[in-house]
C-alpha cells in the first residue's frame, strides 16, 4: 500500500506550491483571468485527486504542473474549437517551457522572491506605475493620463524601473538571497 498524505498535509503542500503552479500556468497561457481560472481548476483537480498523490514518487510540483499542464491544453482544445484566436506556443517551446521549470524551479523561485523584495524598495510613484501597468488591464495610453504625461514618457518611466529591479534582483540573488 502506497504512503497518503493526509488532508492536512496535502493542504499544506498545495498552499506552499500555489504561487509556483499559477506562474506556470501563467507562463503556459497569454491572459491573466484565463490563467487564473485554469489555475482554479488545476487547484479543484489536485484536490479531487489527493489521495492519488503519492510523495514516495516524486516531487508535489511536478504531479500539480502536469494536472495544470492538461488542463491548459484541453483550454487551449476548447478554444480553438470555438474558432477563437488563441496565442499559443508551438508543441516543442510549451515542453521547453516545462523542462526549464522543472529543472530551474528552485532558481526561478528565488528570483521571484528577489523581485518581490525588490518591489518592495521601490518608492510609492514606481509602486504605483508598475501596479497600474501590470495589475490591471488598461490600455498605457490611458495610465499615462493619470500620472500627467504622455504614453512614451510612460514606456521610458516603466524601463527606467525594470532596470532598477533588474539590478536589485540580480544583486539580491548573486549575494545569496538574503532577505
Amino acid at each position: 500500500m502506497k504512503p497518503q498524505a493526509s488532508d492536512d498535509q496535502f493542504l499544506a503542500l498545495l498552499l506552499t506550491n500555489q504561487d509556483r503552479i499559477f506562474r506556470f500556468v501563467l507562463s503556459l497561457v497569454p491572459s491573466r483571468s484565463d490563467s487564473e481560472d485554469l489555475f482554479q481548476q488545476t487547484c479543484m483537480t489536485l484536490w479531487q485527486n489527493r489521495q492519488k498523490y503519492d510523495p514516495a514518487a516524486g516531487g508535489f510540483s511536478s504531479w500539480a504542473f502536469a494536472i495544470a499542464h492538461n488542463h491548459v491544453r484541453n483550454f487551449r482544445r476548447k478554444e480553438s474549437s470555438r474558432n477563437k484566436v488563441l496565442v499559443s506556443f508551438d508543441e516543442g517551446v510549451e515542453v521547453a517551457l516545462i523542462a526549464t521549470r522543472q529543472t530551474y524551479g528552485g532558481l526561478l523561485d528565488q528570483w521571484h522572491k528577489a523581485l518581490e523584495h525588490c518591489v518592495d524598495h521601490l518608492n510609492p510613484r514606481q509602486r504605483s506605475i508598475l501596479d497600474q501597468c501590470y495589475s490591471a488591464d488598461v490600455p498605457i495610453k490611458e495610465v499615462s493620463k493619470g500620472f500627467g504625461s504622455t504614453p512614451n514618457a510612460l514606456y521610458k518611466t516603466l524601463r527606467h524601473i525594470r532596470g532598477i529591479l533588474h539590478e536589485c534582483v540580480r544583486k539580491t540573488v548573486t549575494a545569496g538571497g538574503e532577505l
